[in-house]
């Protein structure tokens, strides 16, 4: 066996399978094989073999190859062996089990086929061979080929991202289709509508759906529904076909017009196992038309229900609310605020004339009680007062400037001072100081 490659993503690098004679001479590569005169002891055949194979593997290109299935085995391992040939030449060939579980058909012996793959050196037997990553029946290898290569590339430019698409609006009065108004699509549409929603409007971009030039119209279509205005939600699809029929919604024109609308759209083309890039644009994707029509739009007999149900819970709140209401009304009416009014009056004024009283009583113990503190402490203030101490034969003697004399040494003799009595001052001069 030889050397095993791992799996590729899906953005290749191709190169065509052509002579090349202006790079003949290894330049650039990691091993040189020395010349008899230049090298001190021969190769090995390992060693040549091991040489050659880093030559061809060194850029790890992949190369696109068409040619007819021959001698193809699969293994228990899930390998599968064979060779690819034409008319001139033949190649061996590898397909790994990794990738051989991605086939889609039954490959055998002289079908012909597109594969995808690296070349590779057998080291042990000599001889170099293809390692297979994808492989693909000719008659629609080159379509499948242009649909791996136009998703990888929409895929990196983020047209694929979950997190751009729109959710669905849950209420919709007017529904875009666009696809062929001679198709079946278009009446499974309408059919469902009339059922689910007869109230909604219906707008519709007639396009051919298949052919040449489908793939500009339906884009031209989808940025006219945007230009029209009012839209909800829109369809674009149509029914089932051949790979051919529906190739059109595999076009980049088409991809790039679902991503530029301002419209949530549903792709909805052909049957439930079929994809296309329009699918994965889209902010929606449905198995078939009827299917879309149905994820569009909600079925008026769930909505019929739904009201139902609501009106049913708003008549039973009404009735408790207004039952209340005529409960509190009777309370009120049978109150003796009705019934006895002249006896709630008396009562009312027996009860004031009490209040007043009580209020009377409070107002005389508090001044009584106030009364009694003022007076005690008057008397308290009056023992501390300094007229209290006059009385009792003490005076105050104070200089011409008006200060207290406190000792004898606070006045001399001759000086004038003033003699506070209990009822009274004089003046007297100092005539002597002892």
């Amino acid at each position: 066996m030889g050397k095993r490659d791992t799996d590729t993503d899906d953005d290749y690098n191709f190169v065509d399978v052509e002579d090349d004679d202006e790079d003949d001479g290894g330049d650039g590569l990691a091993f040189d094989f020395l010349t008899p005169q230049e090298s001190s002891k021969p190769y090995t055949v390992s060693e040549i073999n091991s040489g050659i194979a880093q030559i061809l593997e060194e850029r790890n290109t992949l190369v696109w190859v068409e040619g007819e299935l021959s001698g193809w085995k699969r293994y228990s391992s899930g390998h599968c062996y064979f060779k690819l040939k034409d008319e001139r030449s033949q190649i061996p060939g590898v397909m790994w089990k990794s990738a051989a579980v991605k086939l889609n058909f039954n490959p055998s012996d002289g079908m012909a086929v597109f594969a995808i793959a690296s070349i590779g050196v057998y080291e042990k037997a000599g001889y170099y061979q293809l390692s297979v990553h994808r492989l693909m029946p000719a008659g629609a290898g080159a379509q499948s080929l242009a649909f791996e290569r136009l998703k990888a590339k929409l895929l990196k430019e983020g047209l694929f991202d979950e997190a751009r698409k729109r959710p669905l609006p849950r209420s919709v009065s007017t529904l875009g289709v666009v696809t062929s108004k001679n198709g079946a699509a278009l009446w499974d549409i309408v059919r469902v509508a009339a059922k689910r929603a007869p109230q909604t409007d219906i707008v519709v971009a007639d396009t051919p759906v298949q052919g040449d030039t489908a793939a500009e119209k339906i884009a031209r279509a989808i940025r006219m529904m945007n230009d029209f205005g009012g839209i909800d939600v829109m369809i674009v699809g149509r029914g089932g076909g051949s790979a051919e029929d529906l190739s059109a919604f595999n076009e980049e024109a088409v991809a790039r017009a679902i991503y530029d609308s301002e419209i949530p759209i549903i792709s909805a083309v052909g049957h439930e196992i079929d994809f296309t890039i329009a699918d994965f644009v889209a902010d929606a994707r449905a198995p078939t038309p009827s299917a879309a029509a149905e994820a569009a739009l909600p079925d008026t007999a769930d909505g019929r229900r739904y009201f139902e149900q609501c009106s049913s819970r708003f008549a039973v709140g009404i009735n408790r609310y207004f039952a209340e209401i005529n409960g509190r009304v009777n309370d009120i009416k049978y109150s003796k605020a009705l019934t006895r009014p002249l006896r709630m009056l008396a009562e009312a004024e027996r009860s004031l004339d009490e209040a007043g009283g009580r209020i009377c009583q409070s107002i005389k113990s508090m001044i009584t009680t106030s009364d009694m503190r003022l007076i005690s402490v008057a008397g308290r203030l009056n023992s501390l007062s300094p007229l209290a101490v006059l009385g009792r034969g003490y005076c105050v003697v104070t200089d011409g400037g008006g200060t207290t004399v406190k000792s004898v040494s606070g006045v001399e003799v001759g000086d004038i001072v003033s003699i506070r009595l209990v009822d009274g001052t004089a003046g007297a001069e100092i005539k002597s100081k002892y």
